[in-house]
């Protein structure tokens, strides 16, 4: 008998083992593929090997400063070949960390067969264990006071496009192929969508995205938008907002791909290979919603706001709950779950998780955007410090991006930060600690940043929320 089960073995599988291993709970981890699941094996750990080894190519390519670049290439295979690397090294570590905690980690395919049982197996017939974690052959069965469910998420495809891996491709096969297209043609222009015309645009590919919706990045503030849209735009990448794909085909070498514009026109578009980046779908392989009265909130299991399911005892994280589909959104889930598993009364706030895309630059946004604090009826005053007058971002050579800090006038809270530029993603944390900690507009104008970082922009943001921006133009 386990106190505490948990399927899936991604970045909210395995932070929950570990925290109610580390409360003293007899744990069982059951995943049926690598430790870290899709964020560090398909998704979030590879793509930042991409956009770190790409960017370092386009920018070395693109030097003023250096000679004979224009013979310099990149060698697409060691790229691939360091990130599969990183990847190993990185499951192997979270499987010792398993064994230093006493985890047993089982692989296999897991499914709740009733409340407080756990079956596992393999498409194989068996299922066996990670990091010295036992083997047995066949199906087993497991009993556990608690379950938690963390099978994540997969790429979502529409019905009418068949990825072959090759010319049509999801970003499971994209961040492991060594074949770099000419013209892509990429159905998406969320996170992933980006993150993706980024790293191609960096290889020196030519890009189109095609974008459903009236705006890439459309849960984001405006002004990021915009400005991500105009540095997609100046590197090249064609950008069809309102275009829904309608048909695909391959011919030979090449996919040709029809889709309808905002105005209803029709167009087509041939490229060398095809990127699916239109989402993901919650994984439900081993869940029977039916069978074991589980609830659902449209294709998503149903929690309530401690992430407890319809069914006693067992609770439900990350990607599969909706919400925002990040990695640390699960994580932090994970570490509610095990807490409430506890005794405790633990939400999480989703205003507080922090949105992070690594694009030609960076992004890192919390909160509200300008637009969504009016309509919530909020007294919005906003400050904003342009890079240009960064003397940290002019050294670096990194002058595109800004930071806006969105406050209520009357109260000087924060309900939202959104940076553009170098750093983005690691800057934002500051922004989400002072969020946490209740601290105003006016916190952040007075703490004394050190020079010349990028962090200084922080700071002069907050304070042209009150009109005192020390290196920037006075307003009129």
């Amino acid at each position: 008998m386990y106190d505490l089960a948990v399927i899936g073995g991604g970045p909210g599988g395995y932070v929950a083992a570990i925290c109610g291993a580390q409360h003293g709970l007899k744990t069982l981890l059951v995943e049926k593929d690598a430790l870290g699941g899709t964020c560090l094996n398909r998704g979030c750990i590879p793509t930042k090997c991409f956009i770190h080894d790409t960017k370092l190519f386009y920018g070395a390519k693109n030097s003023s400063l250096l000679k004979g670049t224009e013979a310099l290439s990149l060698d697409v295979q060691k790229m691939v070949s360091r990130k599969r690397t990183v990847v190993k090294g990185l499951v192997g570590g979270l499987a010792a960390i398993m064994k230093s905690h006493g985890i047993e980690v089982v692989q296999g395919a897991g499914e709740v067969s009733a409340p407080g049982k756990v079956k596992v197996s393999s498409p194989g017939g068996g299922a066996k264990g990670f990091g010295g974690a036992k083997e047995f052959g066949g199906a087993k069965e497991f009993q556990a006071k608690h379950v938690i469910l963390s099978t994540g998420s997969r790429p979502a495809l529409p019905p009418f496009i068949k990825a072959d891996g090759r010319l049509v491709q999801t970003t499971d096969h994209a961040l492991d192929t060594e074949v770099v297209p000419g013209k892509i043609v990429i159905i998406g222009g969320g996170v992933i969508g980006v993150e993706m015309a980024s790293i191609y645009l960096n290889l020196g590919c030519e890009v189109t995205i095609l974008e459903l919706l009236p705006e890439i990045l459309n849960t984001e503030d405006e002004e990021v938008r915009q400005t991500l849209k105009s540095l997609l735009a100046k590197r090249g990448a064609k950008i069809h907002l309102r275009a829904k794909a309608t048909e695909v085909n391959t011919r030979g070498e090449q996919v040709e791909i029809a889709f309808q514009d905002g105005t209803g026109k029709m167009g087509q578009l041939k490229a060398d290979r095809l990127l699916v980046a239109a989402g993901r779908a919650p994984v439900l392989d081993g869940i029977e919603p039916d069978r074991l009265g589980l609830k659902m909130n449209g294709p998503f299991v149903k929690v309530n706001a401690r992430l407890e399911t319809s069914v006693p005892g067992v609770y439900a994280i990350g990607d599969l709950v909706g919400g925002m589909m990040l990695a640390h959104k699960a994580s932090a889930e994970a570490e509610a779950a095990v807490a409430n598993i506890l005794g405790g009364k633990r939400e999480v706030d989703s205003a507080r998780i922090p949105r992070c895309i690594w694009g030609l630059t960076e992004i890192g946004a919390v909160g509200l955007s300008e637009k969504e604090a009016k309509a919530a009826g909020r007294s919005v005053r906003v400050g904003k410090f342009p890079c240009p007058y960064s003397g940290a971002s002019q050294a670096m050579g990194r002058k595109d991006g800004f930071v806006k800090v969105v406050g209520d006038s009357e109260t000087g809270e924060i309900l939202g930060v959104h940076i553009v530029g170098e750093h983005a993603t690691d800057l934002i944390g500051e922004s989400v600690m002072a969020m946490t900690m209740e601290a105003a507009v006016e916190d952040l104008a007075e703490v004394i940043k050190p020079h010349p970082t990028l962090s200084e922009n922080l700071m002069e943001a907050a304070k042209d929320w009150s009109g005192l921006a020390i290196h920037a133009p006075k307003k009129r």
